[in-house]
């Protein structure tokens, strides 16, 4: 990095996204940027891009920055909510939808979205929409310093090459039903309804990112009846029934909500969704339960169930010889064996949520599971690795004698037409 640009550098803020006409504006120095002759906001913004080639900066979209290390120190879900809050800041009036709106609604998703969700009202702009490289034109020398220079990752480990992914925008037409023509936007019969309906979202809370400073407090979200109808349909088996998990069990926000009613989203399914997508909101629909109290949960659910396993009992109650009570995530009741879904995130977020420490954390699990285990119980413990590569987990289930189970899960309903059953399908 040259030298002119090292106090800029220096002086940038952590955790919000980052313009150079707000940097101009904040302080009129800009946090001790100069605003003198040639220092003005097309200078600051040419040093911001410079400092995106010499491998100090990311382009999060066209004239918006942000601080390496928050992108780096946070998740891949909320990596693409920055960058939602990077597509409002440019376009306040972005009307959020289908994967994005549910993650600005609140509801946890299996996978990180690879793209930011919006509408259009123009066939012509459908489809993705390419953002910029977030490190612009820096050599992969600089690329690399870049990684060595931020050894903190989200998940404890060092930065990946794959972290340096940019996350585009993918437009979408509104629902055909609520279009008077097939080229056009929205219908004058639907539009009132529609803008009435939308939601003014607040921005959801981040460990690593402030965006309020950075683009403002609300965004304008398709209402949740509406984004499930028309999203739930799109996605893979799996992915579909952990989002309705989080809806049944009222998990939606930072906080609980009562359980998600039919009645919310029904309306909207007679509007949005085709014969072939209600038949696969149901399927999703009467599998879920609102018992599983983590995407992590869900997804064992649906893999349990493929594998042709008996459903286990959801958050079963035991009392262990010490006089605590314990709540198991899955339990057999016939071959008497507890399955314990392990996240790791507990561990390594252990004293934000609840102050302990990781190895305090480990200590309670251990006299947990010697308890269960006094009680005359099979403890089973599977991770995302397990559910990654299902023959693991067949291997685990059937060692603990777990029972086979013929039931339906109506998965099929996602999947016709394909040559294999539980081909992914990604949500757009």
């Amino acid at each position: 990095m040259t030298a002119h640009l090292a106090p800029l550098a220096a002086t940038l803020p952590r955790g919000r996204l980052l313009r150079a006409r707000d940097l101009w504006e904040s302080s009129g120095a800009a946090r001790g940027i100069e605003t003198g002759a040639g220092r003005d906001v097309e200078e600051i913004g040419r040093r911001l891009s410079a400092l995106v080639d010499a491998g100090e900066l990311l382009r999060i979209r066209r004239g918006i920055y942000l601080h390496p290390a928050t992108w780096f120190e946070s998740p891949p879900w909320d990596r693409h909510l920055i960058a939602a809050a990077a597509v409002h800041l440019l376009a306040p009036q972005t009307h959020f939808c289908r994967t994005t709106a549910l993650a600005l609604h609140g509801v946890g998703l299996l996978h990180p979205p690879d793209a930011v969700t919006v509408r259009t009202a123009r066939n012509s702009e459908s489809g993705l929409h390419s953002a910029p490289a977030l490190t612009g034109r820096a050599s992969t020398t600089a690329i690399e310093r870049l990684l060595r220079a931020h050894t903190q990752a989200h998940d404890g480990g060092a930065p990946s090459p794959a972290a340096l992914r940019a996350i585009g925008t993918r437009h979408h037409q509104y629902p055909r039903a609520l279009r008077d023509r097939l080229r056009d936007g929205l219908g004058e019969e639907w539009k009132p309804g529609y803008e009435l309906a939308l939601f003014r979202q607040p921005f959801p809370g981040l460990e690593n990112f402030d965006a309020e400073s950075s683009a403002g407090r609300e965004l304008c979200v398709e209402p949740l009846g509406l984004v499930l109808a028309d999203t739930v349909p799109r996605l893979d088996f799996a992915d579909a029934v952990v989002v309705l998990d989080a809806y049944k069990a009222g998990r939606v926000g930072d906080r609980r909500h009562p359980a998600g009613p039919l009645s919310l989203v029904e309306p909207w399914l007679g509007q949005v969704a085709s014969a072939r997508g209600r038949a696969r909101w149901d399927a999703a629909w009467n599998f879920a339960d609102g018992g599983a109290e983590s995407a992590g949960e869900s997804w064992a659910r649906v893999r349990i169930a493929e594998l042709g396993f008996a459903a286990p009992i959801l958050q079963r109650m035991f009392q262990l010889p010490n006089g605590r009570f314990c709540i198991t995530d899955f339990f057999w009741e016939g071959p008497g064996v507890v399955g314990e879904f392990d996240g790791l995130m507990k561990y390594r977020t252990s004293r934000a949520l609840s102050g302990r420490s990781a190895e305090e954390v480990v200590i309670a699990e251990k006299e947990r599971e010697d308890g269960l285990r006094a009680l005359g119980l099979t403890v089973l413990r599977f991770t995302w690795a397990d559910l990654q590569d299902p023959s693991r987990l067949r291997r685990l289930l059937s060692m603990a004698d777990v029972p086979c189970s013929q039931r339906f899960t109506g998965a099929d309903a996602f999947y016709q037409g394909d040559r294999r059953a539980g081909r992914t399908r990604k949500g757009r």
